[in-house]
């Protein structure tokens, strides 16, 4: 272990059955907050049959979901339900059948409890399921981004010798399939009941928190942890079933009064839940010097005192960046410049991957976004004064108006002020109505959002053209747009489809009338 380790961690399990990533991992300390982590129910009369119903209770655990029946048994009863409890559930759940063997010894105490999995039909994490859940609420709060490990035994029954077999009812003995693939839900409040008729928690809400694969032969019972990161704050807990496993029927074929049954219903023994949290925190990514509208920032990884001895490696999109090893990273828009950035932080037994970092430069507020200071314009047309550069900003024009565009046909001076993250600022035009001397005016903005107002990119003329051609591209040069028809304008759509806020090239082509030949370039901002 390397230095700045504490050498008196808890490092967790040694036969782990399954990594679920290679750079999540951690080092844990006991964190005794499940209660009754072995389902046992001292003081209470012996019991063994489904939880939740009448008259048998298991201290702080219930069921998440209640389609399916989750088992429990108990030592006194040397772990099998009474056929009497079978016979009084068929009435009432049409999915009941015969646990397969407990594996003995236990692992912990004297009881376990018994989900199942009859696989999934239709896509994943719909109705219905069909599989079973335990699930408890926890006395503390496990807050948001803190990383946690459950560990759990899981035991692989072998099936009973005899079905269950009565004048109305035929229960067939089932088994538990290897290998088998659990997941861990949270929620973060405690339900009140399970969630009716429900066959995978997360139609209901839960966040699923991690998943592992176990496998283990017949009659043996298996570790099993699960690490994880807390999404939200979580209130519960639910442990079983994976909702995305299928029906694994080449394990369910045997024979029953020398015919051959296939089965796809299955079923494991969960015991002994043991709770961890982890000694280091998930490493935060910060701007400890510059900013995004410098376009230059120094990222740094905290709480860095928790990462002295660590090896560090920054990563760019996902590639490694040679040499950057260090607790900050300077970012500028020629070194390295705009993209999406994290932190490894690793020794011999932590490796934990920060939240990705979008480096993305902001513009400040642009005084010149209006254009040249002056403007002049035709008598009864509309001048529209474009004043947008991006989301981030908030507008106000001199008549307190707050779009990022302004409509006018009055002579005047105007003026609008922009702020965001960047500072404030502002931009100033003079605009001009007169009788056209000019053949064309072309708008330098349009809004083509269905108010009725500049909804159509359109070309007027003092006279009519004797020829007239207009044609308009988007920044990567496709023509979207060709007219020969002065009077029909641009609509702002392609073949229906509404086109993205942007400047558009056009080219403008005209014989006036006195046939003297024209070409006009520029550009058109489309802002809905």
């Amino acid at each position: 272990m390397k230095k700045g380790v504490l050498i008196a961690l808890f490092c967790g399990i040694s036969s782990l059955v399954y990594s679920q990533d290679t750079c999540f991992r951690f080092t844990v300390r006991p964190y005794n907050i499940i209660q009754n982590p072995s389902f046992e129910r001292e003081g209470l009369p012996c019991a063994s049959g489904f939880i939740n119903q009448y008259g048998l209770t298991i201290p702080y655990w219930t069921t998440a979901t209640d389609e399916m029946l989750t088992g429990y048994l108990n030592s006194c009863n040397n772990f099998q339900i009474p056929d009497s409890i079978f016979l009084e559930a068929v009435p009432q759940n049409r999915f009941v059948f015969l646990y397969p063997i407990v594996p003995q010894p236990i692992p912990d105490g004297n009881g376990v409890v018994a989900v199942t999995d009859f696989g999934f039909d239709g896509a994943p994490y719909s109705y219905p399921k069909h599989k079973s859940y335990i699930s408890t609420c926890l006395p503390v709060t496990l807050e948001k981004d803190s990383l946690f490990r459950i560990e759990f035994y899981v035991g692989f029954g072998q099936r009973t010798a005899k079905p269950l077999v009565t004048d109305s009812v035929r229960l067939l003995p089932e088994v538990s399939p290897s290998p088998e693939k659990f997941s861990l839900f949270g929620l973060p409040n405690c339900p009140a009941n399970p969630l009716p008729v429900v066959g995978c928690p997360e139609v209901g809400g839960w966040v699923i928190l991690g998943s592992v694969t176990v496998g283990g032969g017949m009659g043996s019972w298996k570790k099993a942890n699960i690490d994880f990161r807390a999404t939200e704050n979580i209130q519960a807990l639910a442990l079983g079933p994976s909702c995305d496993t299928n029906h694994i029927s080449s394990q369910g074929i045997y024979k029953l009064d020398d015919t051959l049954v296939q089965s796809t219903n299955y079923s494991y023994f969960l015991d002994n839940l043991k709770f961890y949290r982890a000694n280091v925190p998930i490493p935060v990514l910060t701007i400890s010097s510059g900013s995004l509208c410098e376009n230059s920032i120094t990222l740094k990884v905290t709480p860095s005192i928790f990462y002295s001895g660590f090896d560090l490696q920054w990563s760019k999109n996902g590639s490694l960046l040679s040499g950057e090893h260090g607790n900050t990273i300077t970012i500028t828009k020629d070194s390295y410049g705009e993209g999406s950035y994290d932190c490894r932080v690793v020794n011999d037994s932590v490796c934990l991957v920060s939240d990705p970092f979008v480096v993305s430069w902001k513009v400040g507020p642009n005084p010149i976004v209006l254009g040249s200071a002056d403007t002049t314009a035709c008598n009864g047309d509309t001048v529209l004064l474009n004043a947008y550069i991006d989301s981030s900003f908030k507008y106000s024009w001199q008549d307190g108006s707050q779009l990022p565009y302004f409509e006018t046909s009055k002579t005047g001076i105007y003026t609008v002020t922009m702020t965001n993250d960047c500072g404030t600022g502002q931009s100033q035009k003079s605009v001009e109505f007169s009788e056209c001397k000019n053949e064309v005016y072309v708008p330098n903005a349009f809004t083509p959002n269905g108010d009725g107002k500049n909804d159509i990119f359109r070309v007027r003329f003092s006279n009519p053209p004797a020829t007239y051609r207009i044609s308009i591209f988007n920044r990567y040069g496709q023509l979207l747009y060709s007219s020969t028809n002065y009077s029909i304008g641009w609509d702002g759509t392609v073949s229906g489809i509404a086109q993205p806020i942007d400047a558009y090239a056009y080219i403008l082509e005209f014989k006036d009338n006195k046939n003297i030949e024209h070409t006009q370039r520029g550009t058109v901002v489309l802002i809905r």
